[in-house]
């Protein structure tokens, strides 16, 4: 992120030389230290301060190296000005945490406004007082009320129309994303995306102090089943201990509210009508059993430490709310139908003897933005909440279609009437997954609103900006 003007960096944005001389205030090591500058509000983690001489004496910041009573600074910012004023939190201890008001320059200097509520708000709750100046008009900081969530994955497939839906309903988000996967340009120009690991535990708490996060949504993951099988480790290091070092992270920060984004992958292979969120988990592969683990993982941290937590098990997803976010990958059924077809050849059917109407398996298709939608619905749920919650909802239309009902859908969008060709079953394949949506519509007022058809029209229209030999073939 580039400087502006009249701002002081620091170093790689966890603090650069800003110290500051607290007498008398002893050991505030630890703390967050929430600083309100022109022109704008700047929080951070301020790990270090300590009282050094008998009688309180200088206080130094021993971790960036600087001090206030000296003719100079000793850090890489030396000779900058401090501008603004802030707050130190004394967050040691089991007691409640203590604000102490300084001034920068002056230890009498008024101090302006604010309001602490509680350890997690005082990231999030800074009152600008900062009067308009030459540098421009005056910024206010967020209010009380205001939330911040950090979308991992955020420049991914769904994790693009997540971003896309919560900024569009007013949230403010900030995106990390290593972009493995990842398309940077899908995300607005306004939503800043930070590259790298969700399991980067250095750069988690950079990112969750820098933009006073408040909240985690939480997509990053390894998700393809036959690479769980041939790679389980990678899948159990990246989906199961990854997340294990993020929530650590969040605990520390302080955030209260994690959405994860599980999968109906943990339901294995049911033999019922409707798959309800009660139904017995049983996954049958490594990537079935890192969503699990991962939504134990969550909910086991959020008793432990009162966080409001929310698990999405999602079917099958398709579609795109604009063609330039659509999915890029040729691991689902939609786009590997369209593959073939693109390449002139038949679209595959794995078994035609399955106890279904024609044979085929029958799954519930959620449409990509209406997923999203959900999304939304959950985080903004957890925030209303008073207190801790758990939240465990699947996210699917409740309506099965059959593998051969949707080639014949394809066929007739896309032009391509190719006959497709039946294969062996493959393991592992239900004949019926279709979700059990109650618990969305009852307890959040969400239901899917598009259709099978509309999946596959956008989705189509995605595939074709990025081949557009396929509307020739």
């Amino acid at each position: 992120m580039p400087d502006e003007p009249g701002v002081d960096q620091g170093d790689a944005g966890v603090g650069g030389s800003r110290g500051e001389q607290l007498r008398g205030f002893g050991d505030i090591s630890g703390g967050l230290y929430v600083e309100a500058q022109r022109p704008q509000i700047v929080l951070e983690r301020r790990p270090g301060y300590r009282r050094t001489g008998e009688d309180g004496g200088r206080q130094t910041n021993s971790l960036l190296g600087a001090d206030r009573d000296g003719a100079r600074q000793r850090g890489p910012d030396a000779g900058r000005r401090h501008v603004g004023r802030g707050y130190l939190m004394n967050g040691s201890g089991s007691s409640p945490p203590v604000y102490v008001p300084f001034g920068v320059g002056r230890h009498d200097a008024a101090p302006p406004a604010i309001i602490i509520v509680d350890a997690c708000l005082a990231r999030q709750t800074a009152v600008a007082t900062a009067p308009a100046s030459a540098d421009g008009p005056r910024r206010h900081g967020p209010r009380l009320t205001d939330m911040t969530w950090l979308i991992t994955g955020g420049a991914g497939y769904i994790g693009a129309h997540v971003v896309r839906a919560m900024t569009g309903a007013g949230e403010r988000v900030v995106v990390l994303d290593d972009l493995s996967t990842g398309i940077p340009d899908r995300l607005p120009a306004d939503v800043p995306l930070v590259r790298g690991s969700a399991a980067d535990r250095t750069l988690l708490d950079r990112v969750l102090a820098e933009h006073a996060v408040t909240g985690v949504v939480h997509l990053a993951a390894k998700k393809q089943v036959g690479e769980s099988v041939e790679k389980p480790l990678l899948y159990y290091r990246e989906n199961v201990s990854g997340l294990a070092v993020l929530l650590e992270a969040v605990v520390a920060a302080g955030v209260r509210r994690f959405v994860l984004s599980s999968s109906a992958a943990v339901y294995g292979v049911p033999d019922v009508e409707l798959i309800t969120e009660e139904t017995p988990c049983a996954p049958i592969n490594p990537y079935g059993e890192t969503k699990l683990a991962g939504e134990w993982l969550v909910r086991a941290a959020g008793k432990a430490h009162s966080l409001s937590t929310g698990c999405l098990r999602y079917f099958n997803v398709a579609g795109a709310a604009e063609p330039e976010l659509s999915d890029i990958g040729v691991f689902n059924v939609i786009p590997m139908f369209f593959d073939r077809l693109t390449r002139g050849e038949a679209p595959r059917i794995f078994g035609d003897d399955y106890p279904t109407p024609d044979g085929t398996c029958i799954r519930d298709y959620i449409h990509v933005a209406d997923l999203a939608d959900a999304h939304l619905a959950v985080a903004r749920r957890l925030s209303e909440q008073g207190g801790p919650a758990d939240l465990t909802v699947n996210i699917g239309r409740g309506e099965g279609v059959s593998v051969r009902e949707l080639a014949d859908l394809v066929g007739e969008i896309t032009g391509h009437h190719i006959k497709p060709e039946t294969e062996p079953r493959r393991p592992g394949d239900a004949a019926r997954a279709v979700a059990s949506a109650t618990r969305m519509s009852e307890e959040l007022g969400w239901t899917a609103r598009r259709g099978v058809r509309e999946m596959v029209e956008s989705a189509w229209e995605g595939w074709c900006l990025r081949h557009p030999q396929a509307l020739g073939t």
